[in-house]
């Protein structure tokens, strides 16, 4: 029998206030004009990375493409790039954004993958870091052992977990909750 994963649920309220006080570390860190390009790690990083992009200021925001999960808490045995790097670096300094560091292969990858396209430097951010990745982000949130369910991927969730499991998150909008419930937990 698979152990049921924990899980702990983040809030777009959460969201917003965590992104914004690394937005503020990393700005007394390296000030606003520091980072040409956001790399966003698909799919993950895409919306922190775009909501970073307006609390520093920085216009080009490119994305990188790499798979490592097949379900949850269920992962392959190496990180795969699925979709090559969306636009140059060469030479540029880059702010890696993804939501969470595992094992940390992934984030190695994209760190090579940059320095393999000539960036200049690499800086990397995420939200969550597991406790045992290999590679650790220069700048994260909280370090947890819990499955993280963020509020864009709440139906994708809903489908890996099931209606039963899905219950037990502990989610702040219970409408939302009930409606997602409806539509997608018939007869459970």
């Amino acid at each position: 029998m698979v152990k049921e994963p924990e899980l702990e649920y983040i809030s777009w309220r959460e969201i917003h206030r965590v992104l914004y006080n690394l937005s503020q570390r990393i700005i007394r860190e390296y000030g606003r004009d520091y980072f040409d390009i956001i790399i966003a790690v698909a799919k993950g990083g895409l919306i922190p990375a775009r909501i970073l992009s307006d609390l520093i200021d920085i216009e080009e925001i490119g994305i990188i493409g790499v798979k490592f999960y097949k379900g949850v808490s269920e992962s392959m045995a190496k990180p795969v790039l699925t979709h090559p790097l969306t636009t140059s670096v060469s030479g540029k300094s880059a702010l890696i954004v993804d939501d969470v560091v595992d094992s940390g292969r992934t984030l190695q990858l994209v760190i090579d993958e940059l320095y393999r396209h000539g960036a200049g430097e690499v800086t990397s951010l995420a939200l969550y870091i597991k406790p045992w990745a290999t590679t650790r982000p220069d700048y994260y949130y909280k370090e947890t052992t819990k499955w993280v369910v963020f509020p864009w991927e709440i139906i994708e969730t809903l489908k890996e977990l099931g209606c039963s499991l899905f219950k037990k998150i502990d989610i702040d909008d219970r409408e939302l909750v009930e409606n997602i419930k409806k539509k997608y937990c018939i007869g459970e």
